[in-house]
């Protein structure tokens, strides 16, 4: 301190001012202390927290089955490492499940399956289908067909026989009124290729079923054949599709398929599954009147996509068989569509053909026309708000002077 005194008298005496350097080596060690005392936090919940499973009581941990490997407990890092985000994330995540459900109740091993599959973690699946087949404990029946619809849609034949044969020892019943889960095997087939012969299980599947359940799996799971056909497979293979259709149509009373195939066929880019959905329309009086049934849903969903002209040519199909309460439902939606948009002459030419046709419309919509043109406002620009609303709206009354 003497000295350090006496250099301070000889640096003043100089001129020159002295930097505090007790306070400059204080806020060094305090800094040092705080970022070691970070790491080490840091590095405590790395280690803590390398199993993501905390929602079970320790009674419900117990060793793995020989069959699901453990993996290493990491290293702790060193004190003095960095904070990395992602290193805490991947021990959070990375580790496969550690836990028995030999002993826990179904609620629990559907949470588990459930959360595995919806998170993509394929490790955690294997090692909770494995405990699964060596306690002969199956989940819940909804959670049951997403397992099975996994392996299926990931073409893992052994797994999905394995599940299979487990559900035939577990749940007979269920397996029996599910055509004995004919149509898991359909989607691996279409999955895998054999497109053909997927369809032909398909129809079995579908004959077959006796559970409500399982047909509602079996039309979801050919919609989805039906979005990955469309401007997407050869015509052979629409055709086949469009045959399945048919086929529920025809013998099961359900045109629920065929419809679908018939929207998306019309709305297709590909000229030849537009061909195809005129050929289908042009065949089927049913699939007509199904489509009629679903117009409103369908022009909503046109306009709300500004596909004005789709909406024209589906009223050219109505016009073709005399279908004009279906015209004049289309009309409405035009002229709404337009209305919305304030474009007067739009307006006018569907006003126009409603004559022309010998479709009358309501008188509103002559009082809306009429409101449109003494406004004076032109047609909207650049508008991204929901095309049709469900309520009508009013227009101004005038009175006419001549």
């Amino acid at each position: 301190m003497a000295l350090l005194a006496y250099n301070s008298r000889q640096i003043a005496h100089r001129g020159i001012s002295l930097p505090n350097v007790w306070l400059l080596n204080l806020l060094t060690n305090r800094k040092s202390t705080s970022v070691d005392a970070i790491d080490s936090y840091i590095n405590e919940l790395i280690d803590n927290k390398t199993l993501k499973w905390k929602v079970l009581n320790n009674n419900n941990v117990t060793s793995v089955p020989k069959l699901a490997s453990i993996t290493a407990k990491p290293e702790l890092a060193n004190t003095t490492s960095s904070f990395k985000l992602t290193q805490i994330f991947d021990d959070l995540t990375s580790n496969p499940i550690v836990i028995n459900i030999g002993q826990l109740e179904q609620q629990h091993v559907d949470n588990l399956v459930e959360t595995a599959l919806r998170e993509g973690n394929q490790k955690d699946v294997y090692l909770l289908f494995e405990q699964m087949d060596q306690y002969q404990k199956l989940p819940s029946r909804n959670v049951l067909d997403m397992l099975l619809e996994s392996f299926a849609k990931n073409v893992d034949r052994l797994r999905l026989v394995r599940l299979m044969e487990l559900c035939r020892k577990s749940d007979a019943e269920f397996v029996s009124s599910s055509s004995s889960l004919l149509h898991y095997k359909a989607l691996l087939q279409w999955k895998s290729g054999s497109s053909l012969n997927a369809l032909n299980n398909f129809k079995d599947a579908l004959r077959d079923c006796t559970c409500d359940s399982s047909k509602d799996v079996i039309n979801r799971m050919l919609k989805e054949i039906v979005d990955e056909t469309i401007g997407k497979k050869s015509e052979a293979v629409l055709l086949a599709v469009i045959e399945m259709g048919e086929f529920c149509m025809l013998q099961l009373k359900d045109d629920g398929i065929l419809c679908y195939s018939w929207e998306k066929s019309f709305r297709s880019q590909w000229y030849s599954d537009q061909e195809a959905a005129k050929k289908i329309f042009d065949k089927h009086n049913d699939l007509r009147q199904g489509i009629a049934r679903r117009l409103n849903k369908i022009c909503f969903t046109y306009l709300q996509e500004y596909c004005v002209e789709q909406v024209y040519q589906l009223m050219e199909l109505f016009l073709k068989y005399n279908m004009l309460l279906q015209c004049r439902l289309i009309l409405i939606r035009l002229f709404e569509y337009q209305y919305w948009r304030r474009d007067l002459r739009a307006c006018s030419e569907i006003i126009q053909n409603s004559i022309n046709l010998d479709i009358p419309l309501p008188e509103i919509y002559n009082r809306k026309l009429l409101n449109l043109l003494l406004s004076g406002n032109g047609p909207r620009q650049n508008v991204h708000s929901p095309v049709i609303k469900g309520v009508v709206q009013k227009a101004k009354n005038y009175e006419y002077k001549f």
